[in-house]
């Protein structure tokens, strides 16, 4: 990892979010007990696990790419010299750029819709269906647009790196 300001973002973000998938497997561990043991199934558990697992994931892309442990296909570049390598790489960033840039505008209308909703009664953003009625979709679809421009950002350094770095 380096020293620049929105990999160590994602660095400790990605080190936190981790234990999300945890939580995730203990609330569905909790859920399967409840509903074949007790016979009392949830309404909340499922939004809660699929919340927590997008933000996770989310996150976690970012974080692979700081630690250069993103998947990538490289049987064609790696048979190029490295002065073409270095060009497939910035193209294959700005392309990624491109499609984090779409992606973040796609999920800023959702989010939009999900949090800034008035009515009646005020605001009130997308809730879980059922009780307890928790504004997860709200909070997930929020979170996704922050992971996603934090992927953004890291790409974004990656793409600056690329250009300044001597073959």
């Amino acid at each position: 990892m380096t020293g620049r300001p929105i990999s160590r973002v994602s660095d400790r973000l990605g080190r936190v979010v981790a234990w999300f998938f945890l939580a995730a497997v203990a609330l569905s561990v909790l859920e399967v007990v409840m509903r074949y043991v007790f016979g009392m199934p949830s309404s909340w558990s499922n939004p809660t696990v699929t919340t927590l697992c997008a933000i996770g994931f989310a996150i976690g892309g970012a974080y692979a790419m700081v630690h250069d442990q993103h998947i990538r296909i490289t049987v064609f570049a790696d048979a190029r010299r490295p002065a073409t390598r270095r060009v497939l790489l910035i193209a294959g960033l700005c392309i990624g750029l491109f499609y984090l840039a779409g992606f973040a505008y796609g999920l800023w209308i959702q989010a939009e819709e999900a949090v800034w909703r008035f009515g009646p009664q005020g605001w009130r953003p997308e809730l879980t269906p059922g009780p307890p009625n928790w504004p997860l979709p709200a909070i997930g679809k929020s979170v996704l647009l922050l992971a996603t421009l934090i992927f953004l950002g890291v790409v974004a350094e990656r793409v600056v790196a690329a250009f300044r770095a001597r073959d």
